[in-house]
């Protein structure tokens, strides 16, 4: 070939390989970044939960995540990976329980497997006993318990629910009866009934005296703090007084006891008017509008329904009259006259008008009796509240009502002039009688009343409105969960029997150990006969054997000692192994000093061992 063909061809082959080996370090170059981008992660987590670092790894790595076991995945990581593995980042971020593994592209988080743990209970008393000649098996069957155990995670309980409502002390229910209060919504209805008046004096010898009063009440009050509350009310109130006036009344008319046009003597005099016993009584029945406020504390005395409470309430009343009456109930009036001139009073004399009247002359009928509206009074209430069940408690106590204005009509003096004259003459310089109120003798009306009250009171606290709040998250702990399984096995305790030394010898005479010719190894394998004779040995440590080694004529006699010697050491070394102690055996040798008798002599019987037992 042309020389020129050959070195372009060369410079093709040169130029080809080149092109293969760059195209060989890529891909060498793009597997092992594949593999160093599959093996580490690089980045810095501060607080980031764990699902977070999970989900960068996977991410990073092309792995899908497969969560098998319960686990924290809210739990927060700081931490920082620089070219970390991926076992180096799940050893770091993971509990010690967990574990994760990587096959075939997908990242699997799993616990790791507990190691059953085994206790056995040995049984004391056997199951059944086996024996022979030489063995007794005693069976004892032994409880064997295996514990499996794996982490699990359960949502905590708050304390609430875990606890069971305890029984109250003495001490906590009386706590819990002052909370028994009125606070809210009221209704109180009230009967009273005491001493009673219209509420005036009279003036120089008269009196006034009152009577039976009387109260009925129907209230509403909103309790807006346990002790404290505000009411609004309506009833009746009954007032009653009769007055006794026994005084004298001057009337100076302007007339003479006789018109002097009519033959008279004309004199001046002075009309007195004199009354004996004259009583009136005053009745009024009138419309309360109570606006109070209102205090109950409970005391320390604890009934079966709650505390005894100690109220009291002050307010204003305001009165409207429903109905007023006075009625005349006895007396009687003297007219006479005081003639000044002559320092003389006459009386009984018609024809002058000095008689005398009875008070039921003016009528004993009731008559309408005005009195000014409102009556604006004070009120007072002070009693116990007892308790006759969660809502209902009996008032007992004591009540007080004052009318602070005066509802007296009319103003004016005294008048004795009836309204009808029938058989008498009228008096016209007199005011017609309209009673006693209203006059000088009794001008200021303030009627009042005080006495007991009983009643009820009915109380509806509204109900307490569940706070509307967010439930705390769910909180979960990692218990261990364990499963117990039971198996019987059983357990065997062999005991060899004591054998006495004639059993040794029937055991040992049947058997002897053969060797070859000038050889330590036993012709025959001996393993039963040892193993046997072992285990009388052990069972039966004081009991010693002789070991004794034997050879042929055939050789040296010194040789031969040799021999046999070595060949007793060969079985000592044997049974040593088997278990036997040192001091339980003897070896000797006696060379060819005995031969084997046993029928027909051979001379291949005398390489041979004897055990034989030390009584």
């Amino acid at each position: 070939m042309h020389p020129n063909l050959i070195s372009m061809r060369n410079t093709v082959k040169k130029f080809v390989c080149l092109i293969l080996l760059f195209v060989l370090s890529l891909c060498g170059m793009e597997i092992f970044a594949a593999q160093a981008k599959s093996k580490t992660l690089t980045k810095r987590y501060k607080n980031e939960k764990l699902i977070v670092v999970l989900n960068d790894l996977c991410k990073r790595n092309d792995y899908t995540l497969n969560i098998l076991d319960e686990i924290d995945t809210e739990k927060r990581i700081t931490a920082e990976f620089k070219n970390a593995s991926v076992g180096s980042v799940l050893r770091k971020v993971l509990d010690k329980e967990y574990q994760g593994k990587v096959r075939k592209g997908v990242l699997t988080i799993s616990r790791k497997p507990v190691p059953p743990q085994t206790y056995t209970v040995t049984a004391t008393t056997p199951s059944r006993i086996e024996e022979n000649d030489t063995v007794v098996r005693t069976i004892y069957t032994d409880t064997v318990f295996t514990v499996t155990c794996m982490m699990k995670t359960v949502e905590e309980k708050t304390k609430a629910e875990n606890e069971k409502p305890k029984a109250e002390s003495g001490k906590k229910k009386k706590e819990n009866a002052k909370d028994e209060n009125w606070k809210g919504h009221n209704l109180q209805i009230l009967l009273g009934g005491g001493y009673g008046s219209m509420g005036y004096n009279l003036k120089n010898d008269g009196k006034e005296i009152g009577f039976f009063g009387g109260s009925a009440q129907l209230r509403y009050l909103y309790y807006f703090s346990p002790n404290w509350g505000i009411g609004l009310g309506a009833g009746f109130a009954y007032y009653s007084s009769t007055g006794t006036l026994n005084t004298t009344t001057v009337f100076t008319p302007d007339i003479h006891d006789s018109d002097a046009s009519s033959g008279g003597q004309g004199e001046a005099y002075e009309h007195h008017v004199k009354t004996h016993d004259w009583q009136e009584k005053q009745n009024a029945y009138m419309l309360d509008v109570p606006v109070l406020i209102q205090c109950s504390y409970p005391t320390k005395a604890t009934l079966k329904n709650g505390p005894l409470k100690i109220y009291a309430d002050l307010g204003a009343d305001l009165g409207f009259a429903l109905a007023a009456s006075r009625q005349l109930t006895g007396g009687s009036i003297d007219h006479t006259g005081w003639y000044e001139a002559w320092n003389l009073e006459l009386s009984h004399v018609d024809d002058h008008d000095f008689y005398t009247e009875q008070a039921s002359d003016f009528g004993t009928g009731k008559q309408a009796l005005k009195l000014k509206m409102p009556a604006v009074g004070l009120m007072a209430d002070f009693g116990l509240a007892i308790p006759l069940s969660a809502k209902l408690d009996l008032l007992i106590g004591l009540y007080g009502t004052y009318t602070v204005n005066n509802i007296c009509a009319t103003k004016q003096d005294i008048g004795w002039k009836q309204t009808d004259a029938t058989g008498y003459k009228m008096h016209d310089f007199m005011n017609e009688y309209a009673g006693l109120i209203g006059t000088q003798y009794a001008s200021a009306v303030h009627p009042w009343q005080a006495g007991m009250r009983i009643g009820i009171n009915f109380h509806s606290r509204p109900e307490k409105k569940a706070k509307k709040s967010t439930p705390p998250p769910a909180t979960y702990t990692r218990i261990n969960v364990c499963d117990t399984t039971a198996t019987l096995q059983e357990r065997v305790v062999t005991t060899v029997k004591a054998v006495t030394v004639a059993q040794i010898k029937r055991i040992t005479e049947k058997s002897v150990i053969w060797f070859e010719k000038n050889s330590t190894e036993p012709q025959l394998k001996p393993a039963d006969i040892l193993v046997k004779l072992a285990d009388i040995l052990k069972e039966n440590p004081t009991q010693k054997i002789l070991v004794t080694g034997h050879a042929s004529r055939e050789g040296g006699k010194e040789r031969n000692q040799r021999l046999s010697e070595e060949r007793a050491q060969v079985i000592i070394d044997m049974l040593r192994q088997l278990g036997v102690n040192d001091d339980q055996m003897q070896s000797r040798g006696e060379g060819i000093d005995r031969d084997y008798i046993q029928g027909d002599h051979n001379i291949s019987l005398d390489r041979r061992v004897e055990i034989t037992p030390v009584e």
